[in-house]
């Protein structure tokens, strides 16, 4: 019995926490959709660094796509193409899900989500793709932009960070308050002493 409660508060905890993750995901998303819909302008590598852009950023990047220095992989059934702008180097890699030609020299312009390398969906297969065909190692310190992903309210991302909070709310209500909250109403009446009859 006493092994069953034990794994029984352990499920609790673990579904807590999953809920709780999923509103920490959600959180940075829904700040970013919410946020700023005039994009940082950055003309050049200087000052491009993590410290400066910790979390998403709507940002407008000048530069010239390097060619030599572009890949499509394809992971877990998605599709995007990866690539480097000139003078920037391995410290911004860009991504698009469109495929990319000679025409694209013609952009100098790169608008969408800027945001640590390292907080980018797939980024340690991306290093080791770009390590093994360009022979160019991504630094941890790399940021990362999302071309096209400009910020935008949808009623999904509110309604899913509505739905997550809610959830986390009444499992910890039935999980942890309901039964406190039900024994101590309960305990006046059992700890009543008995009316003296005359």
């Amino acid at each position: 019995m006493r092994l069953g409660r034990v794994f029984l508060t352990f499920i609790k905890i673990f579904l807590m926490l999953v809920v709780t993750m999923m509103i920490r995901f959600q959180m940075p998303e829904l700040r970013y959709d919410l946020g700023s819909k005039t994009p940082i302008q950055i003309t050049s590598p200087n000052g491009l660094s993590v410290e400066r852009f910790p979390q998403s950023t709507f940002a407008s990047v000048q530069g010239t796509i390097d060619l030599t220095r572009a890949a499509t992989f394809a992971m877990h059934g998605v599709r995007f193409t990866y690539f480097l702008l000139e003078g920037y180097g391995p410290m911004l890699v860009v991504r698009t899900p469109e495929d990319i030609d000679e025409d694209w020299r013609q952009i100098t312009t790169h608008l969408g989500r800027l945001k640590p390398y390292r907080r980018m969906p797939f980024s340690r297969s991306v290093r080791a793709g770009f390590r093994a065909n360009f022979d160019v190692g991504i630094p941890e310190d790399a940021l990362f932009l999302g071309r096209d992903d400009v910020p935008r309210f949808t009623d999904w991302s509110v309604g899913a960070m509505v739905f997550a909070s809610v959830l986390w709310c009444v499992l910890g209500y039935f999980f942890f308050l309901h039964g406190w909250l039900t024994k101590r109403a309960a305990k006046p009446a059992q700890t009543a002493e008995p009316v003296a009859e005359n």
